[in-house]
């Protein structure tokens, strides 16, 4: 009977200190990392072949597509408009046509520049609301510092035993952020292909047919940036947490905002989800 108890802390032993060495790596690699993909700035558009992809000029890259493309339309238009005058149908006049043309072929050309803008802007909006938490609390809001407010909490009156309740806690979280890194990873790999989709999305208002692709695109684009204002709000919510008995279940419920953040934002505005449930990507229009 004493052999099969001692068997029995042995394992236990075993289990709790692998967990701890586990979570520990991911406490001392994960959160930097969660910082540089949740927070887009203009350094997703600095690698150097990503912009040989898109084109730094009308005649490289998917620029000089596009650009190849601008024939096909004006041929489209003359035919439509050709055949107008035959079936009574209603099409922009010929000025309306060259206009439009002139206006956002030079967008198309100007895609790279548009898009970084966009993103400055969110990116100071986002840099502004973590920079209230040093006013505020005395503390840069990132995710290491969430860190370090959870393991405060959990870590408040004795070791770690990840068969406890606090050991539940941790094992939740340390996994919900494993979850983060997938959602964000996808999330940042979407924003640099609706870059890439920018040049067709420009194209495409100049016909009335296809000015649809760019209300798509403009919304999918700007729901994938706006998501991270609502990351930094909930980490900077998760500061005003009192450090208490129960302030490790309100820090769950921040780290299970955070995973659904993409589908609040989705509900909000429209665009699409990234969020990964069950090691699946839910991408979907709305």
């Amino acid at each position: 009977m004493e052999n099969n108890l001692n068997l029995s802390d042995i394992i236990f032993n075993s289990i709790n200190e692998l967990l701890k060495k586990l979570f520990s790596s991911i406490d001392s690699s994960i959160y930097s990392v969660l910082d540089n993909l949740a927070f887009i700035d203009n350094s997703i558009l600095s690698n150097s072949y990503f912009q040989k992809i898109l084109g730094t000029n009308n005649t490289e890259g998917l620029l000089l597509v596009c650009n190849s493309l601008v024939f096909g339309i004006i041929l489209y238009y003359a035919i439509s408009f050709l055949f107008s005058h035959l079936t009574y149908s209603k099409t922009d006049s010929p000025k309306q046509f060259v206009f439009k043309a002139i206006i956002f072929i030079v967008f198309m050309n100007s895609s790279l520049w548009i898009c970084e803008q966009i993103i400055n802007l969110i990116s100071l909006i986002t840099s502004s609301i973590l920079d209230l938490g040093i006013y505020l609390f005395n503390s840069q809001v990132s995710f290491s510092s969430f860190l370090n407010n959870i393991n405060s909490s959990i870590y408040l009156n004795t070791e770690l035993n990840v068969f406890s309740f606090d050991g539940i806690i941790k094992s939740f979280t340390s996994f919900g952020f494993i979850n983060l890194i997938f959602t964000y990873s996808l999330r940042y790999i979407m924003t640099q292909i609706f870059i890439l989709l920018s040049p067709f999305a420009f194209l495409c208002l100049i016909s009335n047919s296809s000015e649809w692709f760019f209300k798509v695109w403009l919304k999918s684009f700007l729901s994938l940036l706006l998501v991270q204002i609502l990351i930094a709000l909930l980490l900077l919510l998760s500061f005003s947490i009192p450090i208490n008995s129960y302030s490790n279940i309100l820090y769950i419920g921040i780290v299970y905002a955070l995973t659904r953040a993409n589908s609040f934002v989705k509900e909000l505005f429209g665009g699409i989800s990234t969020t990964i449930n069950s090691g699946l990507s839910t991408l979907s229009d709305k």
